[in-house]
C-alpha cells in the first residue's frame, strides 16, 4: 500500500508456492482529509481481508546515504552508523528511526566497504503506523520506494546478472542497480514523466514522447539527464563492485506513454532496453492495463515482500 497526497494505491498479493498472483489492484482518489474514511473502506474489503499490510514512504520523507560501514560487530552496526551520519541528517539524531542495508562484493575491490543508511523522523513514521493501524490494518513493516523497486526488479530473469529499472514518476526518477535480489545501487533522477511528454500528450491526446519532428529544449535536457545518469551509475557498478557489467534496463510503465523514449535510450546507452512486464513478474487476472501499473507500481512492489525477499 502507498499513500500520498493524491490517494490510496492498494496492490494486495497472494503466493500459491512462490509464484505471486496479484489479487487485487486500485488507485482510491482521496484527499489528505479523506483519506482515513478512504482506507478504513479499502481495508474492509474482501481482497485484503486478513492479509498483513506494507507501506512505502515518499521520497522528501526520508534520508538514504552511502557510507563506509564502520569497522565494528554486526550487532554494533546500527548504533555505530548512526553517531556516523548524526551531523548529516537535517533533523536530529535523536527524533530518527533508522535502518541499515549491507552491499556486497566490495572487499574483493581493495576499497573500505560501503553501507546504504536510511533515517527518517520517528514522529512520520508513527504517523504512517496511527494512520494504518487505526484503520485495522495489520502493519508489518513501513518500507521505502528502493526497497519496493527492488522486490519488483528480483522477479526479472535478467536480475540474476544484473539489471537496471527506471521508473518515472510526474516530477522525478528512480534508478535502481540489482542482481540476485541483491540492490547495489538506487538514485534518485530530478526528471519526471511531465518532462518527456509532448504539449500534444499533456493535453490529453495521449502521443507521449514523439521525437519523430524533434525535441524540445527541455525535453532534450531531459533526456540527457537520463542518459548521464543511468550511464553513470552502470559505470559505477561495475568499477567499484567487481561483478561483470549490467547489460539490461527495465522501464517501468508511465501513466501517460512514451513510445520514443525506449529507442532513444537503445540508441545512447549500451544496454537492451526493454518495458516492464507486470505479467513477467506475477500472475494477475486481470491484468491491471499500464496507467494502473503505474499508479501503483510503489504498492505492488511493496506487496512482493514475500518469501525469499
Amino acid at each position: 500500500m502507498h499513500l500520498s497526497d493524491q490517494g490510496i494505491a492498494v496492490a494486495a498479493v497472494r503466493y500459491q508456492g512462490e509464484q505471486p498472483v496479484l489479487v487485487a489492484c486500485e488507485f482510491v482518489t482521496a484527499s489528505p482529509a479523506e483519506r482515513p474514511r478512504a482506507l478504513a473502506k479499502v481495508l474492509d474489503g474482501e481482497a485484503l481481508n486478513g492479509m498483513r499490510v506494507s507501506t512505502v514512504l515518499n521520497h522528501g520523507e526520508f534520508d538514504l546515504q552511502m557510507i563506509e560501514a564502520p569497522e565494528v560487530a554486526e550487532d554494533e552496526l546500527q548504533a555505530a552508523v548512526r553517531w556516523r551520519i548524526k551531523d548529516r541528517l537535517e533533523f536530529d539524531i535523536n527524533e530518527a528511526v533508522l535502518d541499515v542495508f549491507t552491499i556486497p562484493g566490495q572487499q574483493e575491490r581493495g576499497r573500505r566497504p560501503m553501507v546504504y543508511v536510511v533515517a527518517a523522523r520517528q514522529e512520520r513514521v508513527k504517523q504512517y503506523i496511527d494512520e494504518l493501524e487505526g484503520a485495522g490494518a495489520d502493519l508489518c513493516c513501513v518500507d521505502i520506494p528502493e526497497l519496493a523497486q527492488r522486490n519488483l526488479a528480483v522477479r526479472l530473469p535478467e536480475d540474476a546478472r544484473g539489471v537496471a529499472m527506471l521508473s518515472l514518476g510526474p516530477d522525478s526518477g528512480l534508478l535502481t542497480l540489482t542482481r540476485e535480489g541483491t540492490i547495489y545501487l538506487a538514485r534518485e533522477l530530478d526528471v519526471g514523466y511531465r518532462m518527456l511528454e509532448s504539449s500534444a500528450a499533456a493535453a490529453g491526446s495521449g502521443d507521449g514522447l514523439q521525437l519523430e519532428a524533434g525535441s524540445s529544449p527541455d525535453q532534450q535536457r531531459a533526456l540527457d539527464t537520463i542518459v548521464l545518469e543511468v550511464q553513470r551509475s552502470l559505470d559505477y557498478f561495475e568499477s567499484h563492485f567487481g561483478l561483470p557489467p549490467i547489460s539490461h534496463l527495465a522501464l517501468a510503465p508511465t501513466p501517460a506513454p512514451l513510445p520514443d523514449l525506449l529507442e532513444y535510450l537503445g540508441s545512447n546507452l549500451g544496454v537492451s532496453i526493454k518495458p516492464l512486464e507486470l505479467g513477467e513478474l506475477l500472475e494477475a487476472e486481470p491484468l491491471p492495463d499500464r496507467s494502473l501499473q503505474a499508479e501503483t507500481l510503489l504498492a505492488i512492489g511493496a506487496a512482493l515482500r514475500g518469501p525469499g525477499i
